[in-house]
């Protein structure tokens, strides 16, 4: 017959692997998965020193920051200025609450880096010309282009899918400047529909339009 303090005593060794494990590390895991593009093809990426590969690019990151991993991001192309940033992290909501439980569980999770996550885990890389400054209209004009079709690219891809719509015909303004023109952005992005909603990610929308510029002799010059 099992006593009351028999079935505890099962019930704590059952939960000890967890006790142990972390529980942000057997949670939400000790790596995420962080994807990055860019305004240019081209661009390679190098984090901490290390060669990760060309943009767009998706890759899975250990969070772990032992021996000093700074997760210092630098982006690099021919004839464009180098970008430098350091990827931000933010704290594990469930690591926060492991700690207050054991210290061995709160060790596990310091050590393996489940205490912090990636945040954000997704990033858009505006590469300016060598030479010229942030400030300069055209790398503003770009910036301010990228940044409302990268957030409101659902938005857009739904006007797109109903033949026009107040995201479209606002994004339209500022992709051509006057009406004539933004009035010919809206006709050849309707036109070009298909394409732009079958766009699964924002970057992937954003190349898509703009190739659907460069392709239109007439808007080749107000590409993003």
């Amino acid at each position: 017959m099992t006593t009351p303090r028999r079935t505890l005593r099962l019930a704590l060794l059952a939960l000890a692997p967890l006790l142990l494990g972390g529980c942000a590390t057997i949670f939400t895991g000790t790596h995420d998965t962080l994807t990055f593009d860019a305004n240019v093809p081209g661009v390679r990426v190098t984090i901490d020193g290390q060669y990760r590969g060309e943009l767009p690019l998706t890759i899975d990151l250990s969070r772990n920051f032992m021996g000093g991993r700074q997760f210092l991001a630098r982006f690099e192309a021919p004839g464009y200025a180098t970008q430098e940033f350091t990827l931000e992290r933010a704290f594990n909501p469930v690591a926060i609450l492991d700690v207050s439980s054991t210290i061995v569980s709160g060790g596990v999770d310091v050590l393996t880096g489940s205490l912090m996550k990636f945040s954000p885990r997704e990033y858009h890389v505006q590469m300016l010309p060598a030479g010229q400054a942030a400030g300069a209209p055209a790398a503003r004009r770009s910036a301010e282009l990228h940044r409302f079709a990268l957030n409101g690219f659902r938005d857009l891809q739904k006007d797109l899918a109903r033949g026009g719509g107040e995201s479209l015909s606002t994004f339209a303004a500022m992709v051509g400047g006057d009406g004539a023109s933004a009035r010919r952005v809206v006709e050849v992005s309707v036109r070009g529909a298909p394409g732009l909603v079958a766009a699964s990610t924002a970057p992937e929308f954003v190349r898509r339009f703009d190739a659907l510029l460069a392709g239109t002799p007439d808007l080749a010059g107000c590409r993003l």
